[in-house]
């Protein structure tokens, strides 16, 4: 089973990125992300300063999402504000109440999982706020089957 954590509710801690929002069509976004991921490196070289977890996505209402036409935002944690640049620019995520849970195994497969997640907050009596992160805690030699993500959705308040 792909699902290898139960789901939870928490509250994420607010968290600085520096951050690209684009539009992609899903078969260029791992394309967009080496070169935002590029992008995000070559500033933080410049710096001194380090990402504090690993990249991750926002895909902006993952309910009625268009893989053709994909609203999301690329974003690398750093510890602190720091200045952005053209290629990426420097925000604050604001703290929020989110559901998360690990996803282990081919990204055509995780649909399933969204579908759980969104019927457990309603059970719950939670709404889903309509956007999606995923952490990517994965190498890309990994197969398929191996690469872990997180999915956390954050809820309306």
């Amino acid at each position: 089973m792909p699902q290898v954590s139960d789901i939870r509710l928490m509250v994420r801690a607010e968290q600085p990125v520096l951050s690209a929002r684009t539009k992609v069509s899903y078969k260029d976004l791992e394309w967009t992300l080496a070169r935002k991921r590029q992008d995000a490196l070559a500033l933080l070289r410049k710096t001194g300063e380090y990402m504090t977890d690993v990249p991750f996505i926002i895909y902006y209402d993952y309910l009625n999402m268009d893989i053709y036409d994909l609203d999301v935002e690329i974003c690398f944690p750093v510890s602190c504000l720091m200045e952005g640049d053209e290629n990426v620019r420097s925000r604050v995520i604001p703290q929020s109440k989110v559901v998360h849970c690990l996803f282990k195994g081919d990204y055509e497969e995780i649909d399933y999982l969204y579908g759980e997640m969104t019927f457990w907050m309603m059970q719950k009596g939670y709404e889903p706020e309509g956007t999606a992160y995923e952490f990517y805690y994965r190498r890309k030699e990994e197969p398929f089957d191996d690469r872990l993500t997180k999915i956390v959705l954050p809820v309306k308040s």
